[in-house]
């Protein structure tokens, strides 16, 4: 189960001072994407109840128009700035406009602080599926691919695998380079899609073992499209 919340303008919560957030556990600065400004930050660790799995928790602010922070955390507390902190931070920026709607994000850890201006703060937390980037992604039927990425936006290919990586994430021998006379199993993600034209079969995603590309299926499946799962060889 995921426990998630979203605050914006209409959230209450979102008052001058008012704490949106703590937790003691260690962040770290994940991804931004300039697709709708959006800064994503994680944990990976123990929940405060004793005797249950590790989670995640994702936290996003949405869009971030101003992002004074740092690449970790070992403990964090969100709060609304106060009327006098917010007017502080937006006169540092003389040549950005901001909104009402724009709220000063204060981030504490460790007796020091950060900030974010953005509209909107949301966090989720849960176990994240293997195959999942983050709890703020999701299998759309109209991509055709399986999301690989924590954000949605432009890609400039700095997360690539390079070709080496794949080998070695596939078998053990150390010199990749000799004749390849072995393979392996990759798993792949079929789907159906229905155009005006007629129907339309598309990969949606690699995956190195049936339990993952089976996790993908499932959830493809719950948005009513028609997928399967073929397994393909691959050199080795």
């Amino acid at each position: 189960m995921t426990d998630s919340t979203w605050l914006n303008c209409r959230s209450h919560q979102l008052a001058p001072g008012n704490e949106v957030f703590r937790s003691e556990r260690s962040f770290h600065l994940l991804a931004y994407s300039n697709s709708h400004g959006r800064l994503l930050i994680r944990s990976v660790g123990l929940p405060d109840t004793p005797d249950e799995p590790e989670t995640t928790i994702d936290l996003l602010f949405k869009p971030a128009i101003v992002v004074k922070i740092r690449d970790a955390y070992r403990g964090l507390a969100i709060r609304c700035a106060t009327e006098a902190e917010s007017a502080r931070v937006k006169a540092e920026y003389t040549s950005v406009f901001f909104g009402k709607e724009d709220h000063v994000f204060v981030l504490e850890s460790q007796g020091e602080s950060d900030y974010v201006v953005a509209m909107a703060v949301g966090w989720a937390e849960g176990i994240l599926d293997r195959t999942r980037p983050s709890f703020f992604t999701d299998f759309h039927p109209d991509s055709a691919i399986w999301p690989h990425r924590p954000l949605d936006g432009p890609d400039h290919g700095l997360d690539l695998a390079l070709p080496q990586e794949l080998t070695d994430a596939l078998t053990d021998e150390e010199n990749a380079t000799k004749r390849r006379k072995r393979h392996g199993y990759v798993y792949v993600v079929m789907m159906r899609v229905i155009h005006p034209t007629g129907p339309e079969v598309k990969g949606v995603g690699a995956f190195l073992t049936r339990a993952e590309a089976e996790e993908a299926q499932a959830v493809i499946t719950a948005k009513s499209v028609e997928c399967w799962v073929e397994e393909l060889p691959i050199a080795v």
